[in-house]
């Protein structure tokens, strides 16, 4: 006879298995990405001037298409971004998703992380070794967003935070660019089979993997993805990788179709590892 307690652990995970949200689960309000462009916040080390501003994209989805607004805060330096405050009295708010080097309060901020990473704190000091170090490995900068549907319920809600690099370099990183999702080899546009295993591969716009210099010399990129879908149907690979130089990897997931007939929408979201973010959606019939 099974003991009480395992007996209340496995009724406990009867009742909540269909009804636990997978990652690539779209159920409610989700901010799957936010894209900045440019990629980074670079400082020329050559140059004169500062740099242009950074503007913010989110790729935000909801389970019913109803719009989701997005509202982005540079987090400030000297507190903890993830204490729930930014967007908020520990934010900077960035009207229309863009944060520019021309706004004071924006330039306070910077101005306390530049000293936060000055060993000898007072006025950053650029010719400072260890300033300049830091600088070129990249700074980061806290972004809080608020993204809602409108709807007033916990489900058309999030709040988070991500981060954008702050770098001295002469090269900016770009943001790579998923150019089609093919389905047997050829552009996903359905309608799929029903109850079916099928592949997907996103194909990656020309140097979109770029190259980079290391410690150790020149690497390339190796572009992850992650996997979203609404719908019945089930992601069976929510992370795949790109094959790039000697780092093994397969760029394909599979997705297993539901028994009825649907409309589904599918996102794959393209990250370089170094801060740069893109994606790309289709919305495709299941069954007749």
């Amino acid at each position: 006879m099974r003991p009480p307690v395992l007996a209340a652990l496995a009724m406990l995970l009867a009742a909540c298995g269909p009804d636990f949200e997978l990652q690539s689960e779209i159920r409610r309000v989700r901010v799957l990405a936010i894209q900045t462009e440019p990629a980074e916040l670079v400082l020329d080390p050559n140059g004169s001037t500062l740099p242009g501003p950074v503007t913010f994209n989110a790729l935000a989805v909801s389970a019913d298409e109803r719009p989701v607004t997005v509202s982005y805060s540079l987090c400030r330096f000297s507190t903890n971004p993830y204490d729930g405050r930014c967007p908020g009295e520990n934010g900077v708010p960035l009207p229309d998703g863009v944060l520019s080097l021309q706004d004071p309060t924006v330039q306070a901020v910077l101005t306390e992380v530049l000293q936060g990473n000055n060993p000898g704190g007072g006025t950053p000091d650029p010719n400072d070794p260890a300033l300049a170090e830091a600088l070129a490995e990249g700074i980061p900068l806290f972004i809080g967003y608020e993204a809602t549907d409108g709807s007033g319920t916990p489900e058309g809600y999030e709040r988070g935070v991500r981060t954008v690099t702050l770098r001295s370099a002469s090269v900016p990183n770009r943001n790579p660019v998923v150019s089609d999702i093919l389905w047997e080899g050829a552009p996903l546009a359905g309608p799929l089979p029903l109850f079916r295993e099928v592949t997907f591969q996103p194909v990656l716009a020309e140097g979109s993997a770029e190259v980079y210099e290391t410690e150790e010399g020149p690497r390339t990129e190796q572009v992850f993805y992650s996997w979203f879908a609404t719908g019945d149907g089930e992601v069976k690979e929510f992370r795949s990788l790109e094959p790039v130089d000697d780092e093994p990897g397969d760029p394909t997931s599979k997705y297993e179709t539901s028994s009825e007939p649907q409309r589904v929408t599918f996102w794959v979201v393209a990250r370089d590892g170094r801060g740069g973010v893109g994606w790309l959606s289709r919305t495709v019939d299941v069954g007749p």
